[in-house]
């Protein structure tokens, strides 16, 4: 009877992926495993199959993404800044798209990416600090790099500069005299909205005279900006500003504060986050917070490439920046009524 991996990682008390790394000669191996390995090898007379030892061997040329539904707007361009840097670097994609936020679901499509033998993954979804540790430890032999996850996991990551862009907004507000806010964040979830949030709260909290005056959860589509802004206002609640974690959800809250004859920005400033394509022709145009998906997507590969090169020693976070784009959504009153007078003036004519 021919003897097998099996056989040969009993005798040497390891996992048959250690005897694998063993034969394929992976320097991720302690010296002492590998000494055993070898003896045991050595005894039952093991012979490693030379043809599957070059197939383990063989270059995989495509990068794994996991991510949330694509057809959120910015998953989207993320998945897209993915597929263009890979492209360039001789990579196609491998994409899982993951619904239902699951540690169980992630790791269930990382188990297919590696049945594929892809040894680079990208996760755009929302994990924990303890997720994200967990799936690096699990699996030896990938590199991953993580794009939604708490900044002090000990994980590589991509962020954008969520907590810096969402005190912008804020900085913004009260500039305009605004002081009573409603929060509509995304997912509790996403460690993206957490950080949002933070910088709202942190920013609001160094005014003595504002105040956040409710605060709902979205889940980043308009839908739940609309059903939340109406909800406060049917509960009688009095705002002159909105922070909203995403520009789809801010639709949503043009939409219901339109319905209550409130009007933007006389009454109400609304400003959004993202700066997607069509926030522009919003009514009005919508003032948000831009950051970069495409680029996202772009350096997410550049580090996990590294990775695989031995290049990153420790930990890499890196924070991509965001910027304030100011629009009507946050026009001052004044404006407003000196615009009105210009109109007047010229319908005189």
């Amino acid at each position: 009877m021919s003897v097998t991996f099996k056989d040969v990682a009993k005798l040497a008390n390891v996992s048959t992926q250690t005897v694998s790394r063993v034969t394929n000669g992976s320097a991720n191996v302690a010296e002492e495993t590998r000494i055993k390995v070898n003896a045991a090898i050595k005894e039952l007379g093991y012979i490693p199959n030379k043809g599957a030892q070059i197939l383990s061997r063989a270059k995989s040329t495509m990068i794994g993404v996991v991510t949330v539904d694509i057809l959120l707007h910015g998953a989207s361009l993320i998945t897209n800044g993915i597929r263009k840097q890979a492209k360039q670097h001789g990579y196609g994609i491998s994409l899982a798209v993951v619904s239902t936020h699951t540690y169980e679901k992630v790791t269930a499509a990382i188990d297919e990416l590696k049945s594929q033998r892809v040894e680079f993954v990208i996760l755009n979804i929302p994990l924990s600090k303890e997720e994200s540790e967990q799936i690096q430890t699990t699996y030896q032999g990938m590199h991953f790099v993580f794009i939604d996850v708490p900044l002090d996991s000990q994980v590589n990551a991509v962020y954008a500069a969520n907590y810096e862009g969402a005190k912008a907004a804020v900085n913004l507000m009260i500039s305009l005299k605004r002081k009573r806010f409603l929060v509509i964040t995304g997912p509790n979830d996403s460690s993206a909205s957490q950080q949002r949030l933070a910088g709202w709260i942190d920013s609001i909290e160094a005014h003595p005279d504002a105040a956040i005056v409710d605060q709902f959860e979205g889940d980043w589509l308009a839908s739940s900006g609309y059903l939340h802004t109406q909800q406060a206002l049917s509960n009688s609640c009095q705002f002159d500003a909105v922070l909203v974690g995403s520009d789809q959800m801010a639709l949503g809250v043009l939409r219901a504060l339109n319905e209550f004859a409130l009007q933007v920005p006389q009454q109400v400033s609304v400003i959004g986050f993202d700066d997607t394509a069509d926030s522009a022709y919003f009514t009005p145009p919508l003032t948000t917070i831009r950051q970069d998906f495409l680029l996202i997507g772009e350096r997410s590969v550049l580090m996990v490439l590294k990775m695989a090169e031995a290049e990153l020693q420790s930990v890499q976070q890196e924070f991509i920046e965001t910027q304030l784009i100011e629009r009507k959504s946050t026009q001052l009153y004044q404006q407003t009524e000196d615009n009105k007078d210009k109109l007047r003036a010229l319908l005189k004519q």
